[in-house]
């Protein structure tokens, strides 16, 4: 009787695995990477906040340096004055004079989420009516502006796209990329494909700035862990589309193993706490060596087939990502079954607990992606600003 049970829960969660490859397979598979390029050109201002020197940021920060854009600013903000992010953004503005950049530090706490209280300090010192928020670890082609914008029709609030991952050297970086170009990415391209688009990604995304207003500034991420899915969430709920362009950027992955698990437990139980149905159903994305385990103690030759059936899809699906994505890293499909069992022990390890490591500091995540419990650094009284000006073409002259 044991050995029955045991057959038809690994045959259903192999047909579950089978039944989501096929899908991805599919989405992946008739999804075009390519947005065309704006006409429209209006001026642009590009945040980027930033928390440390993460190992390729100045090549990262100076991918947004050289954009094929007419008229664009670009505002870095750190919150510590002796942030090593610092140099590198003095070192860009000094390379390139007669571009728009300026560095804002600014160490005022608004929130427990950090990066969104850089954000509402470097609010004021972008000029423009179109706004872009990047995360720091993105690099980008020089179209990038052009096909984002591009997207921004009268009716459209924000407009995001989708990211690979480039890792950095090691084997941490190298299981953290490979979960971002074969889990993430292949199902964000699944969820865009079936379901309307109410969500950001942090490496890129424009937004109006009455719409950002309208829902409350940067202010209203500040108590939430997943900001940048929030913020297309409230642009979505103010009666705004988010639009998801079909551009790729590239972002680095630099954590070593055990950073890496911290970080993807903060993402599980982050999405867990968001969107609960989905993320119970996700299971079935890498419950491949949860059914596997079933074969020794029932023997099922049944399950065996279906696992290796899987197993074979989940190779297949890792061709076809580096066909259509082209991430930076070569294929390595010997890595899978490693890659998913890490998978499956993250899934269940964020049903066990609440809390989150984010930059060093022990948290909680509550209903909704609500931050919880104080950081050890308390809020303070606002100081001022710390502004470095832009540099242009005519102030070097003198």
């Amino acid at each position: 009787m044991l050995s029955l049970v045991l057959t038809v829960v690994g045959a259903g969660l192999a047909l579950g695995t089978i039944g989501y490859l096929l899908l991805a397979l599919w989405c992946v598979g008739r999804y075009r990477a390519v947005a065309p390029a704006s006409d429209a050109t209006p001026p642009v201002s590009i945040l980027k906040p930033l928390c440390g020197a993460e190992p390729r940021l100045y090549e990262c920060l100076r991918s947004f340096c050289t954009l094929d854009y007419p008229t664009y600013q670009i505002v870095f903000g750190v919150q510590d004055r002796h942030d090593p992010a610092i140099a590198i953004v003095e070192r860009l503005i000094a390379e390139f004079p007669e571009r728009d950049l300026s560095l804002i530090t600014d160490d005022t706490v608004h929130g427990l989420n950090l990066k969104a209280s850089n954000l509402v300090n470097m609010r004021g010192a972008a000029r423009h009516d179109l706004l872009v928020v990047s995360d720091s670890d993105v690099l980008v082609g020089p179209d990038a502006l052009r096909r984002v914008v591009g997207a921004l029709a009268p009716d459209v609030g924000a407009a995001t796209c989708l990211y690979r991952a480039m890792p950095s050297a090691g084997f941490g970086p190298r299981l953290g990329a490979l979960y971002v170009n074969d889990w993430f990415l292949a199902s964000a391209v699944v969820d865009a494909t079936l379901n309307e688009v109410d969500y950001c990604f942090g490496p890129l995304t424009a937004i109006r700035a009455e719409v950002l207003e309208r829902i409350g500034g940067f202010a209203a991420l500040t108590p939430l862990l997943a900001d940048d899915f929030m913020l297309g969430r409230l642009v979505k709920q103010h009666g705004f589309e988010v639009v998801l362009v079909p551009y790729l950027a590239d972002t680095e992955v630099s954590d070593d193993l055990f950073a890496l698990v911290a970080h993807e437990l903060r993402w599980a139980r982050t999405v867990r706490t968001l969107k609960p149905v989905e993320y119970g159903l996700s299971v079935f994305m890498q419950a491949l060596p949860l059914a596997a385990l079933t074969i020794a103690a029932s023997g099922s030759l049944v399950v065996a087939g279906l696992v290796a059936l899987g197993l074979a899809l989940r190779v297949a699906l890792h061709y076809l990502v580096h066909w259509k994505m082209r991430p930076r890293t070569a294929p390595a499909p010997w890595l899978l079954p490693l890659r998913e069992c890490l998978c499956l022990a993250i899934w269940f390890a964020s049903y066990l607990g609440d809390r989150v490591r984010w930059r060093g500091r022990d948290l909680r995540v509550g209903p909704g992606g609500v931050l919880l419990q104080p950081s050890p650094r308390a809020a303070r009284m606002p100081a001022a600003p710390v502004v470095i000006p832009p540099r242009r073409a005519e102030d070097v002259a003198t």
